[in-house]
């Protein structure tokens, strides 16, 4: 059965056009992970910073941590394989940020009441035209 999941679209680092590079969210275990998903199963989210993630219980993800430095930036420093229930652990985090929010609001507009009192310019705030 197919499952879904929201991610947030700053987690997108790379899209060849086939495959998207995501990173793993900084709040769970797999800091620093990335893995490849293939483009055709992202599709856009319920809101314009999220997008869904289409996958199965049997997928297995792939996460690679590559080198931070200059020169081995695309080196595979460490890989781990995590299962679909590792994975939504990982993501569970991510649940209030790409949530797109309720359409109730807490703005309350009220009419101001009118006020019924002469008004009084003194004579030196009136510009020379008014005087005439």
């Amino acid at each position: 059965m197919w499952k879904n999941i929201e991610i947030n679209i700053q987690n997108i680092e790379y899209d060849t056009g086939k495959a998207t590079l995501i990173k793993m969210p900084n709040k769970s275990n797999y800091a620093g992970y990335k893995f490849w998903h293939p483009s055709k199963l992202i599709r856009y989210g319920s809101n314009s910073y999220a997008r869904s993630l289409g996958y199965t219980d049997d997928f297995t993800f792939k996460l690679k941590k590559y080198g931070k430095g200059k020169y081995n930036s695309h080196d595979i420093i460490d890989e781990i394989d995590i299962s679909a229930e590792e994975f939504e652990e990982a993501f569970e985090c991510m649940e209030s940020c790409t949530r797109a929010k309720s359409d109730e609001t807490y703005l309350h507009i009220t009419e101001p009441e009118k006020i019924e009192k002469d008004v009084k310019v003194k004579e030196e705030l009136k510009n020379e035209s008014n005087k005439r």
